[in-house]
Order: structure tokens, then C-alpha cells, then sequence
């Protein structure tokens, strides 16, 4: 003890007892018990919670039990305020119903039924909802004739604003000449909404940080035809066109752009995603079929250069042709884009008709794009009760080639709409023998599995029926919400 004592004072002892010192203090400190943010009064994880942005506190109640909802009661006061004008009446009623003095706002909802409206009228209630500094704001009007006259004017300032919706109305002068930029603005949509072009280039111009662009039933000639003209800020990943008037140009525009939805006709109003968009999930929907020539490969100059990124992917019925080798002749010039789908993890069909033409291009496909990492699979078949007119072929007639076909990491499948057809047998008894890894395939079905099916070979009716008998495939009478595809949301009818 003295040798030790002599040797720490004789070579830097004030050293060796500030760290005894830590140490003990370190030794307390363990001793203490831990204090788990869960632990602490509601009142106090409310408080926390009023200093987070709406999102933040939203995702707080992943935390455990105990923090789910507990966003909703974060302020002492009414956090979200939903006006609806049905009459005149309700006019200067819904204005003195607003909560008083003016107080942090989550959401603002303000939908409008009447016809005589002016703008000046719905500025009022959009100027209070950003001087209570509203986080996710939406306007909507139910008439059409409403929409036509009544114009959407940004706020002069709302330094908080996250979300914007609006549905059925014009935007036309919807900004002041002072506005401030909406830095906190990431996510727009805009439903049936008219505007011009030197508005929506405003609109952008005004959200450098805008995340997410959602364009539905709109006008969208004036955006996308001078496609070079329209600068869209930097941070932009996520684009959905569904249903819009015009053309879309997304190529050079959208340098980071990730997700990408588009639904409509490729005649009317072609897309273009050519360049260097690295894209991690894609939806295409088309309202015509693409024909394997001229339209092929126009569609095929329309998707990204590059496509080896792509880890979800839905495509219908309708735009399956484009997917294959292109001829002889057009193969000089350019290659199919969707031969190289390596990274695709998830694969969703939506098919508008299914008839031996349609089962020859979805195994076309599957040979051609190589989804040799595919996990998950959906099937959408149409709900209608259809019977084709024609002989259809058997299932060696449809052009499977079993033997380049690659989907042994596939471990989940999904069937709506199944109803027992030949086609529809002959596709999962297909898959049942390709799937080598198949954890589990669910057929959403009304009906049973019938004794015999007209066409179909009786070993790929055995097939599907042993499947059944030892629990691989699932039959339920309704969706399960359990599984669903990354792109839940389906555009067109099936």
C-alpha cells in the first residue's frame, strides 16, 4: 500500500486520483437507476412533444405503447380545425367560430359548398390558419363551378407549413409579391386543379425543400410542354402524374427524382424520364395497350437509362408488350430498358384482361427483365366476370420456357380477384413450380377449388390442389390488409 502510495505521488498522483475520482463517480452514477423517457409524466411527454414538427411527434409513436396517439393531445387546446361552408350563412359563423386569440395550429380543413364565394373571402380563413402558423393545410371545393372562379392564394408567410392539398380549384395569381419562401413545405398535391404555368413555376420556385409532387385530373400542358422552362427544386423524389392533360417531362428536371407513378394514356400525354433519374420504385399504368412496334419503342424512350436501382415496380396488362427484346431492327439502336431489373424485390401485375395473350407477356417478361432477387408478387386479375371469346391456347402454346425463368427467391405470392379460370390456374401452377423458396401464395377468391377446369391439364390442377391440402396456398374470400404491395393505391379499375 506505501510502495504504491509513494510510486503515484512521486510520478503524477494528481492524475491517478482524478481518475479514481471519475471512476467512483461512474460507479454512483451505474448505481443510480435509469430513467426511461416512457416513465415520465403524460404532461411532461406532451411538452417534449409540442417542440417537435407535426411529422416528428407523429413518428414518436413507434417509441413503445405508451407514446401512440399521445401527438394528438399535445397542445392543452383544439390542434386541428375543420371549416365547411354549405351556405352564405355560414360565412361570417364559421369566422367567429375560429378559435380565439389565434393559437398554434396543426391542421387547417376548409371545403366549400357554396357557389358564391370570392377569393377574398377564403384568403380570410387561409390568413388566420398561417397566422396560427398551420402545419398541414387543405382546401377543397365540391362544385365545379366553384372552382372555375375561386383562386388559391398562397399566405404571405407560413414558416411551418408541411403539407398542402388542394382539390377543384383554380391557382392562378396565388402569390404575393412579398411571400417568403416555405422552407418547412415537402409535400404538395394537387387534385383536379387548374393553374397556369407561371404559377405552378412560382409554386416551385417558392419550396426549395418540396419532397413529394402529386398531380391528379390536372392540366398539365402548361407545366411539363416547355419542359427545359420548368425548374423543379433540387430535393425532389417523389413525382405521381395520374390522370393529367398533357405531357410530362421529367428527364433533366428532376435530377434526384426516386418514385415515380404515372397513370394515363402514353398517346395522349407521353411521359419521359430519359437521363440519369435513378429510380428505386416505378408505377406505369396505361389506358391503351402498347403495340410491339412503333409505340414500343417510344414508351421504351420514355423510362430512365438506367433502371438496375429499381427495387418495386407495378406495371398493368397494358404495358407488359414493352418489356420484351426489341426486333432485329430496332435492336441496332437501343436495348430493351426493363432487361435489367436485378434489384427488383417486389413486382406487382395489374392485369386489365387475362387471356392466353395476356399469360404469354407476363411470362415473356419475367424471361426477359431476369427478376432473379424477386421476393414478393401481386397479381391483380380483373374483377369483371369475363368470358373470352376466343379458343385460348394450351398452356405449352403460351410461350413459357420454364427453363430461363429464375424465380427461385420468390417467397411471396399474391392472387386478387381469382376466380378459377384456365388462365389463371395455369399462372400459379407456373409459379407454384418456379417459386422453389414459395413461403406461402394467397388466392383471393369467392370460390372454392372446382373438381375440374375446362383446358387446364389435370397435373396443374393436382398441383394447385396438393398446394392447398398441405397449407402453401391460402384461400380467403376478402383482402387481407395484412399483405399489401408497396403501391397499395391502384389508378386505373382492374
Amino acid at each position: 500500500m506505501a510502495t504504491d502510495f509513494v510510486a503515484a505521488t512521486a510520478g503524477g498522483g494528481a492524475k491517478r486520483r482524478r481518475v479514481d475520482a471519475r471512476g467512483a463517480q461512474g460507479e454512483e452514477a451505474a448505481a443510480l437507476p435509469a430513467v426511461h423517457i416512457s416513465s415520465l409524466p403524460d404532461e411532461l411527454r406532451q411538452r417534449i412533444l409540442t417542440h417537435l414538427p407535426l411529422k416528428e411527434a407523429i413518428r414518436t409513436g413507434a417509441l413503445a405503447l405508451g407514446w401512440r396517439d399521445l401527438w394528438k393531445s399535445r397542445w392543452s387546446h383544439r390542434s386541428s380545425v375543420e371549416v365547411h361552408l354549405r351556405s352564405r350563412d355560414d360565412l361570417q359563423k364559421e369566422l367567429d367560430a375560429l378559435p380565439r386569440p389565434r393559437r398554434r395550429l396543426d391542421s387547417f380543413s376548409i371545403i366549400v359548398d357554396i357557389c358564391k364565394l370570392r377569393s377574398t373571402e377564403l384568403r380570410r380563413f387561409l390568413d388566420y390558419a398561417a397566422e396560427c402558423r398551420v402545419e398541414v393545410l387543405h382546401v377543397e371545393t365540391r362544385k365545379s363551378s366553384v372552382a372555375e372562379k375561386l383562386n388559391f392564394h398562397l399566405p404571405l408567410s407560413s414558416p411551418l407549413l408541411a403539407r398542402l392539398s388542394l382539390r377543384r380549384i383554380s391557382v392562378s395569381n396565388m402569390y404575393y409579391k412579398r411571400s417568403q419562401p416555405f422552407r418547412a413545405l415537402e409535400v404538395i398535391r394537387l387534385h383536379f386543379v387548374s393553374f397556369t404555368g407561371a404559377a405552378f413555376t412560382k409554386m416551385m420556385g417558392l419550396c426549395p425543400n418540396l419532397g413529394t409532387l402529386d398531380l391528379r385530373g390536372c392540366d398539365c400542358d402548361s407545366v411539363f410542354f416547355w419542359g427545359s422552362c420548368t425548374s423543379f427544386p433540387a430535393n425532389l423524389r417523389s413525382v405521381t402524374i395520374a390522370e393529367c392533360d398533357g405531357k410530362a417531362f421529367l428527364s433533366k428536371t428532376v435530377p434526384r427524382l426516386q418514385s415515380f407513378l404515372y397513370s394515363g394514356s402514353f398517346f395522349d400525354a407521353p411521359f419521359f424520364l430519359s437521363g440519369d433519374a435513378t429510380l428505386a420504385d416505378l408505377y406505369i399504368c396505361l389506358g391503351y395497350s402498347i403495340s410491339r412496334c412503333k409505340d414500343t419503342k417510344e414508351f421504351n424512350k420514355s423510362l430512365p437509362n438506367d433502371l438496375s436501382s429499381l427495387t418495386v415496380l407495378t406495371i398493368c396488362s397494358n404495358a407488359l408488350p414493352a418489356a420484351p427484346p426489341l426486333s432485329d431492327d430496332e435492336a441496332t439502336s437501343q436495348s430493351s430498358k426493363l432487361s435489367n431489373l436485378n434489384s427488383l424485390k417486389e413486382l406487382q401485375l395489374l392485369m386489365l384482361k387475362m387471356t392466353a395473350a395476356n399469360l404469354a407477356d407476363i411470362y415473356l417478361f419475367l424471361k426477359t427483365c431476369q427478376c432473379a432477387n424477386l421476393e414478393r408478387l401481386f397479381v391483380h386479375l380483373p374483377k369483371s366476370d369475363y368470358e373470352p371469346m376466343e379458343v385460348e391456347a394450351s398452356h405449352e402454346e403460351v410461350g413459357e420456357d420454364p427453363l430461363e425463368i429464375d424465380l427461385d427467391n420468390l417467397k411471396i405470392i399474391k392472387v386478387m380477384n381469382f376466380k378459377w379460370r384456365r388462365t389463371e390456374v395455369q399462372l400459379v401452377s407456373f409459379l407454384l413450380r418456379k417459386a422453389t423458396s414459395l413461403n406461402k401464395l394467397l388466392l383471393v377468391s369467392p370460390n372454392v377449388a372446382p373438381l375440374d377446369v375446362p383446358g387446364v391439364q389435370e397435373s396443374d390442377l393436382l398441383l394447385v390442389k396438393e398446394a392447398q391440402a398441405n397449407g402453401k396456398i391460402m384461400l380467403s374470400e376478402s383482402d387481407d390488409s395484412g399483405t399489401q404491395p408497396y403501391h397499395s393505391e391502384v389508378f386505373i379499375e382492374v
